[in-house]
């Protein structure tokens, strides 16, 4: 039975992809590019926020059309929709034929084979599941970068969050497992190990002798991988001493650290469990410690209770930090979370329209900084064919996270290879991207 497979979501849903993919090869299933030439299709969807579950149930459906069109006998679907939401997706549609969750994805191989014949339903366990460095993994993209998941779950609670309902709580891979992966990954051409969880400054706390994130990062640093990305970091787990020591880590000089508001009263409201001033502290004293870092952040926007006065104080954080990067999302409420229940909720609209003032606010920062790489020599790694037709390659500064922070359009068919670090001299600035040639 021919398998294709389409993801959705987030970097974390995207390894889960790879993982049941070197799982179905390894079984013996061909995998096929097209879905329209599958005989099974898989979809591995992401129920994060409202627009995430309705972008899953769309491809869902559309899918299924091919069931009717096309060659396709089978439609599975996995991830975080049917964890959360298992049931009613099988009540609801008819279409599927099999529902995987997020806690066993070894299990994906036997769906797979009984899908054709008959309904499923294999979300029934609660989350518990981790993979290790032998789980088989097909890299997917022709990129030279790979995700490397180090925990999952999340403890920490905030109140607008349904993560720990389908991901469980947070649970940590053992750490000589994590540097298996990585140098072996190393080993495949990987340039760039990107670390993601739900909670990655919590890595380690779960498993006794199992050391914290500093720890991890400074083995990962005897390993052959070039480039060393971790993501998603809760400031209310900084102290001086991880500083210190992340410092000393042989990773690229990024720092992705969520702040999601700047009003006190917010914060708490949110149960983020650390103040504004906190915060400009702690990225304060990570540029004091790795000069040249590139700070990144998110913020949300619309919360409820969210005054004008306390949207100003965002505003004002934003304005006084200067953030490199950042990242709005609009408040979305969600099922078995504490916030829908709070009081004073914001409008869409005014949501919408705070939303486009922090990213008119931000638009001018990251422009202004971005300036003033123009004429700098920085290494980037060249990750492959340009998606804008003036431009040969494509590539990535180490403050330059995949996906979200925007390129490097490079010049000169002749002077770069995919997949190989190059030195560029950055020659124009457009917008959130860059221009270099060959230094």
């Amino acid at each position: 039975m021919k398998v294709h497979l389409t993801t959705l979501g987030c970097p974390k849903n995207q390894v889960d992809s790879e993982l049941m993919l070197g799982l179905l090869s390894e079984a013996g299933f061909p995998l096929v590019e097209r879905a329209e030439d599958a005989e099974c299709l898989i979809v591995n969807t992401c129920a994060f926020i409202d627009r995430a579950r309705e972008e899953s149930v769309q491809t869902i459906l559309e899918l299924a059309r091919l069931k009717e069109q096309g060659r396709c006998r089978a439609l599975i679907v996995t991830g975080c929709l049917t964890q959360r939401y298992g049931a009613e997706v099988m009540r609801e549609m008819p279409e599927i034929d099999g529902i995987l969750g997020t806690s066993n994805l070894p299990a994906i191989v036997e769906l797979v084979r009984q899908a054709a014949n008959r309904h499923d339903w294999a979300t029934a366990a609660p989350p518990g599941y981790l993979y290790d460095a032998r789980t088989p993994r097909l890299l997917t993209a022709k990129v030279p970068y790979a995700y490397v998941k180090i925990a999952e779950g999340c403890d920490m609670g905030c109140t607008f969050c349904a993560i720990p309902q389908f991901r469980g709580r947070h649970r940590s891979r053992a750490l000589a497992d994590v540097v298996s992966e990585v140098e072996a990954l190393a080993a495949r051409g990987v340039q760039e190990a990107i670390l993601v969880s739900q909670d990655t400054l919590a890595y380690g706390r779960d498993l006794a002798g199992n050391g914290d994130i500093a720890d991890l990062l400074l083995a990962l640093g005897e390993t052959r991988m070039p480039w060393i990305r971790p993501m998603y970091l809760h400031p209310a787990h900084v102290n001086d001493r991880l500083v210190e020591r992340w410092a000393r880590a042989r990773v690229v000089p990024y720092l992705d650290m969520p702040i999601q508001h700047g009003d006190d009263a917010i914060l708490r409201s949110m149960r983020r469990a650390v103040t504004a001033r906190r915060m400009k502290d702690i990225v304060a004293q990570f540029r004091a410690s790795m000069p040249g870092v590139t700070v990144r952040t998110t913020v949300l926007v619309g919360f409820p209770g969210e005054t004008e006065a306390a949207f100003e104080r965002l505003l004002e954080f934003v304005d006084e930090v200067r953030f490199d990067r950042l990242g709005v999302f609009t408040y979305s409420p969600e099922e078995g979370t504490p916030s829908p229940g709070f009081a004073d909720q914001v409008g869409a609209d005014v949501a919408a329209e705070r939303a486009a003032r922090v990213q008119e606010a931000q638009d001018a920062i990251a422009w202004e900084r971005a300036a003033k790489l123009v004429g700098s020599v920085a290494d980037v790694l060249v990750d492959g064919p340009s998606e804008d037709g003036a431009f040969d390659w494509e590539g990535r500064t180490a403050g330059q996270a995949p996906e979200i922070d925007g390129v490097v359009y490079l010049r000169g068919r002749r002077d770069f290879t995919p997949g190989r670090f190059a030195r560029v001299r950055i020659a124009e600035v457009e917008g959130y991207e860059l221009v270099g040639e060959r230094a």
